[in-house]
């Protein structure tokens, strides 16, 4: 089984991704563990690239969450699957704003070590627009339809039900 998540800040990939690979049994990637560096330094783009090859060479069976489209798109054709997180910009930033509660001063177990959890008016703007942009979205669309199989989910009501579906969350 490979499952590539992509969608939105705040989405709840990397929640989903942890559940699927416990679920399967199989090992995770989250792409934002690779783009960073401590303090939010963005990592070398062709470092992280050959990270997420070696990490596909390496597991037959995986979940990888996180964009980056650009870095080794092959990910996407060769995922047996594809979930979208197409969820509502509000949402999303009340999401992020309880994992900045959470977290805040620390760095989450799918963060680069010394990545602490921020809220700025940045990653807000990222949140509510930036990350949201027509060519991210059609990007996304192109992504799912190239795709093997996807699915796009727009809540957490439908994550729920998909879930229970296919019997990873008890009924």
């Amino acid at each position: 089984m490979k499952i590539q998540i992509i969608g939105f800040s705040g989405s709840g990939k990397s929640t989903l991704a942890d559940i699927l690979a416990n679920h399967y049994n199989i090992n995770v990637l989250h792409l934002d563990k690779l783009a960073f560096l401590p303090n939010w330094e963005s990592r070398d783009g062709n470092l992280i690239e050959q990270d997420i090859r070696t990490f596909l060479k390496e597991n037959e069976s995986w979940v990888i969450d996180g964009n980056y489209s650009k870095r080794a798109p092959e990910r996407f054709t060769e995922a047996d699957l594809v979930i979208y997180l197409n969820y509502n910009r509000f949402f999303c930033l009340t999401q992020v704003i309880s994992r900045y509660k959470k977290y805040k001063g620390k760095t989450r177990t799918d963060m680069s070590i010394g990545c602490n959890e921020k809220l700025d008016l940045e990653f807000i703007s990222w949140v509510l627009f930036n990350g949201r942009t027509k060519q991210i979205k059609k990007r996304y669309k192109e992504i799912c339809e190239n795709a093997k199989k996807s699915i796009t989910i727009k809540s957490r009501k439908e994550l729920k039900k998909w879930l229970k579906t296919n019997e990873i969350l008890e009924k």
